[in-house]
């Protein structure tokens, strides 16, 4: 999913998410900010727990930032009130991980497509038939099934439906939550196919939230790559993936099973020690402790997120420079 336009659509700033847990507080998203450029599929990488889906929810303000600035088209919809900020969300969606559980069991999928038209005050009755038949027909649920209930339906139709209730209300952005992982691999080519097609006719633009790379190689034009809640690096997919310039990313990459039988004989860089605790992040470098290259500066001064001809790091020390 390449593209070439590089209008800005979505433009975070210094984002920050703490939760409290048990008295503690947990710092899930510190400092982030990225941008989205119109038509584009920016793919947000990283282990679990390093805050891909939380980020997510903040640039839609399905959650409250603890401090810093979302803008969408050039609006701060941080700071919008709850009339301005309805409107706004009709031009974004979100696509959830689990397909089994993010449809409403008491509505049939005709229901749960015209709900978002219902609640948005798009058209008459007639007009919410005419499109959800036509929206179901885009992503390949027959129209004549619309009566029937999520349970009756296959976790790739479901996910189809979920696509569909995204789609119904013709957004610009839509974030989708590691919408593949809960599919059998067979399904989840489907489904990235059929996304990959609704970019291209709809002119979408995607933050696609995963853990699997082959994944992110198939559909991302670029990657952000995510850890303990921090940025380590951003670059166009290829550049990523032939000559990462964090360490983390360097490491991610390694890990990642080899397709072809031949290659998977051959060592892999591992990384040594256990995930620090977003309760108590490390001082400086986040991953300086896991980092082979690491030296004095990194547990003491936190590097700053570098832009380098359209590549953007946070590392004292990078690699592949």
């Amino acid at each position: 999913m390449n593209s070439q336009n590089t209008e800005r659509l979505v433009e975070a700033r210094d984002l920050v998410k703490n939760f409290k847990d048990r008295g503690n507080t947990i710092h899930a998203v510190s400092g982030v900010s990225i941008d989205i450029n119109r038509g584009e599929t920016l793919c947000l990488v990283g282990e679990s727990g390093c805050g891909k889906s939380t980020l997510g929810r903040l640039l839609l303000r399905l959650i409250e930032p603890t401090a810093g600035k979302v803008f969408f088209e050039n609006e701060e919809i941080t700071s919008m009130g709850a009339k301005e900020l309805r409107a706004m969300r009709k031009k974004m969606q979100f696509i959830f991980q689990d397909p089994f559980a993010s449809l409403d069991p008491r509505l049939s999928v005709g229901q749960i497509i015209a709900e978002p038209l219902i609640v948005h005050k798009v058209g008459n009755k007639q007009e919410r038939e005419q499109k959800i038949d036509e929206i179901l027909s885009v992503v390949g649920v027959d129209c004549e099934h619309k009566e029937r209930y999520p349970h009756q339906f296959s976790g790739g139709q479901r996910q189809r439906i979920g696509i569909a209730r995204a789609l119904a209300l013709n957004p610009q952005l839509i974030v989708c939550d590691e919408p593949v992982s809960a599919l059998d691999v067979s399904i989840q080519a489907q489904i990235l196919n059929l996304l990959y097609d609704l970019q291209k006719q709809y002119n979408l633009t995607y933050l696609f939230i995963t853990h699997d790379l082959g994944v992110v190689r198939y559909i991302a034009t670029r990657v952000c790559v995510m850890f303990l809640g921090k940025v380590c690096e951003i670059g166009a997919t290829e550049d990523i993936f032939t000559a990462p310039m964090h360490p983390y990313t360097h490491f991610l990459l390694s890990s990642t099973p080899k397709p072809d039988p031949r290659l998977r004989k051959e060592s892999k860089d591992l990384l040594q020690g256990e995930v620090p605790s977003p309760i108590k992040p490390p001082p400086g470098c986040r991953f300086h402790k896991r980092c082979p290259f690491a030296q004095g500066i990194c547990g003491e001064s936190e590097p700053e997120l570098i832009d380098n001809n359209d590549r953007q790091y946070a590392c004292h020390f990078p690699i592949n420079t």
